[in-house]
């Protein structure tokens, strides 16, 4: 056919000013095409992340000391500054690709939360009809630089990335310091509001008593013991620190009302929130 002998490339790229740097994704580059029969790119290696999507047609991607065929459906990554290559592997249909290239101090991380490595830089059948979809609307909406068209292509990126996350119950089973540490995490966002233990074995997908035994030997005590001592480290901080009353105090680390916050603060520390008040700003005083 006509149309395999010359090849159609659509490009559009963006640079980001100081208010698209404080996110931690944006978009550099965007580009679809229909390759030459004797298409070959590399090897060469760019400074962001780079997503190759397959729409029709096979290639042999070349990364570090692998190699693999890819066709149909099927996508690859380039990690910044390392080197790739690939090449069109004849076949009935040319070679049909959408590429996003991206940058941003939470790219990499994401790469390697949807499962992308260095030694394994492919997906094989991702490119379902949905992905179609929103790759064609990211291209109608890459038309142009105002804030409107490049929210919306951020948004359509994040869509791309929670296509590509894992199910949490594929996700591979994660070392004890990886559940505590990511409790750990889900505490310190989270201990202003009515969550419980429960809430935190659901976040991480451990069952309860497992994390529980878990957190207790790397942190030396429970998650509940936890959870109860920084709510009330902060209450004690804002009790010093700040002019918000008792209640105010309670009621923004996490407790339902001044009475449960005044009884666990008086057994921790030994002495009401009053008084613990009046205490700090005597030795302010003198």
């Amino acid at each position: 056919m006509q149309e395999t002998a010359t090849e159609f490339v659509d490009l559009w790229f963006f640079k980001p000013d100081g208010f698209d740097e404080l996110g931690g994704i944006w978009p550099v580059r965007m580009g679809t095409n229909i390759a030459k029969p004797n298409y070959r790119n590399g090897p060469r290696q760019t400074p962001y992340c780079n997503f190759h999507f397959i729409h029709e047609g096979r290639l042999q991607l070349v990364y570090g000391t692998g190699q693999v065929v890819l066709g149909r459906g099927d996508m690859f990554c380039k990690f910044p500054n390392t080197s790739y290559s690939y090449q069109i592997v004849p076949g009935d249909h040319p070679l049909r690709m959408t590429w996003i290239t991206f940058d941003g101090h939470q790219a990499r991380r994401i790469l390697t939360m949807i499962g992308f490595t260095e030694d394994r830089p492919y997906r094989r059948g991702c490119v379902d009809p949905d992905m179609e979809i929103v790759l064609a609307n990211m291209f109608r909406w890459c038309k142009g630089n105002s804030r409107k068209q490049l929210m919306t292509m951020c948004s359509l990126m994040y869509r791309i990335f929670g296509k590509l996350l894992p199910d949490d119950e594929q996700e591979p089973v994660r070392a004890s310091s990886g559940w505590v540490r990511k409790s750990l995490d889900f505490i310190h966002a989270h201990y202003t509001e009515k969550i419980s233990v429960e809430d935190i074995a659901a976040y991480v997908n451990v069952h309860r008593t497992h994390l529980s035994r878990l957190f207790t030997r790397e942190v030396g005590m429970p998650p509940s013991a936890y959870l109860i001592r920084l709510r009330l480290e902060r209450g004690r901080q804002l009790l010093v620190e700040s002019s918000l009353t008792v209640t105010e105090i309670a009621l923004s680390v996490g407790y339902p009302d001044i009475y449960s916050f005044t009884r666990a603060f008086t057994r921790s520390f030994g002495l009401s929130p009053t008084a613990l008040r009046k205490q700090a700003a005597g030795r302010i005083d003198r």
